[in-house]
């Protein structure tokens, strides 16, 4: 994981989750972001020419998890961005960009 952050509301709401992760295969390295509510985010591939900029990365968690926030907020709740583990975010990239059956 090359950058993340998740917002937990509890109260039974799903948190939000933004991270950005590298997976290497040999020679090909691939860059993939995971998004979305942390029940059920979306993991998307991006384009081989995406330059690797850990501030950008790291700029953009901050942006895709300010929605999360600010509605906490305005609910009277106290909350922050902490680090999703490492090991989940990267399970889901990789049960992304596995075959099926594989």
């Amino acid at each position: 994981m090359l950058a993340g952050g998740i917002v937990e509301p509890g109260a039974g709401r799903p948190g939000a989750v933004s991270a950005y992760v590298a997976l290497s295969a040999g020679r090909v390295s691939r860059l993939f972001k995971v998004q979305g509510p942390a029940d059920h985010p979306e993991v998307t591939e991006l384009d081989q020419a995406t330059t690797v900029d850990l501030a950008r990365f790291q700029l953009e968690v901050a942006r895709d998890l300010e929605p999360a926030l600010h509605e906490i907020r305005s609910r009277g709740g106290a909350t922050g961005v902490s680090t999703p583990s490492s090991a989940w975010v990267c399970d889901l990239v990789k049960a992304y960009a596995e075959p099926a059956g594989s």
